[in-house]
């Protein structure tokens, strides 16, 4: 992997014959929208920061990324440039068009309610993904890489199935920064780093005290809590492979874990107290509850129960 500012809006290469029509060097060109990365405000990628998985993948976590990946459909719209004309015929300028993206999801329900939470005005910025997994970046003063300054995102609402089309839901952003637009932006190849394409969102978990026999309720004098992990998608899949450090409890620390299969872990911990018990995902390096596995992300539900 290479620095950002290293590789941005540099052709990863010509293919094909030459064309003698006069324009030297690799053309860049950007194809169509079907990914794009919902940046905090405030959030940039430094100019001298190495581009990889991992550092997305961080700021994933940390909630300063939100990913809205592999759009069903895709369709930009841009309104025109709006000028006057003087008595004379001559033209002015008065109001700069501007573009927005409206990407069709066909995901499934979990999926739409989280979309649904993105509706505002000004709350986000977009980086933009294109089809070949190519990025596009709007470049700060200081030179840093950040997103798009956007006006209204709005999810609209689920579109229902037909007898010929399935159930989607359109999600729609429009950029308001003409300049950004037009030159303050840069293209990095993903040959020249990785396919933003290989991003993925925060996969939702749902815990519940369970064991292969059924539900497992915590009381006083208990050593291990029995927990049970599904993705809350469909509360069937089960999620195995989590580590000691995947998780966090209000009993204190754990000083062992047991992957038990089907999803189902032992967590060893100290002789339970009477009261609130919680517990839930926790990455305590970088302080937040999504938690990365294997290059899956993933938050758990807050599940509680109370010890007697």
């Amino acid at each position: 992997m290479a620095v950002i500012n290293t590789i941005a809006s540099k052709s990863a290469g010509c293919g094909g014959e030459a064309i003698n029509t006069g324009d030297l060097g690799c053309d860049i060109s950007f194809g169509l929208v079907i990914h794009a990365l919902g940046f905090a405000k405030g959030t940039v990628i430094g100019k001298n920061t190495e581009l990889t998985l991992s550092v997305i993948e961080a700021l994933v976590q940390k909630g300063e990324i939100i990913p809205i990946m592999d759009a069903f459909s895709s369709e930009p719209t841009m309104s025109e440039d709006t000028l006057e004309t003087s008595p004379l015929g001559v033209e002015a300028l008065t109001l700069k068009g501007l573009p927005k993206y409206s990407l069709t999801m066909k995901k499934g329900q979990q999926y739409y309610k989280e979309m649904a939470k993105l509706t505002g005005f000004g709350n986000i910025n977009y980086v933009l993904g294109d089809v070949n997994g190519n990025w596009k970046f709007a470049v700060d003063g200081n030179g840093d890489f950040t997103g798009f300054t956007a006006g209204q995102t709005l999810a609209a609402i689920t579109t229902p199935a037909t007898a010929t089309e399935t159930e989607k839901k359109t999600f729609t952003f429009q950029l308001t920064d003409r300049t950004q637009i037009d030159s303050t932006y840069a293209v990095v190849e993903a040959a020249n780093a990785f396919p933003i394409s290989s991003i993925t969102g925060v996969n939702g978990l749902q815990f519940s005290f369970a064991d292969a026999n059924g539900l497992v309720i915590p009381t006083a004098g208990d050593t291990t809590l029995k927990v049970k992990a599904v993705l809350s998608s469909d509360r069937i899949t089960d999620i195995e492979g989590l580590v000691l450090a995947d998780f966090n409890t209000s009993a204190g620390t754990i000083s062992a874990i047991s992957d038990d299969g089907n999803g189902f872990y032992t967590l060893t911990v100290s002789a339970l107290s009477t009261g609130l018990l919680t517990v839930k995902t926790k990455d305590s390096t970088l302080g937040t509850d999504v938690i990365a596995n294997s290059n899956v992300l993933f938050k758990s539900n807050l599940l509680s129960a109370t010890v007697a």
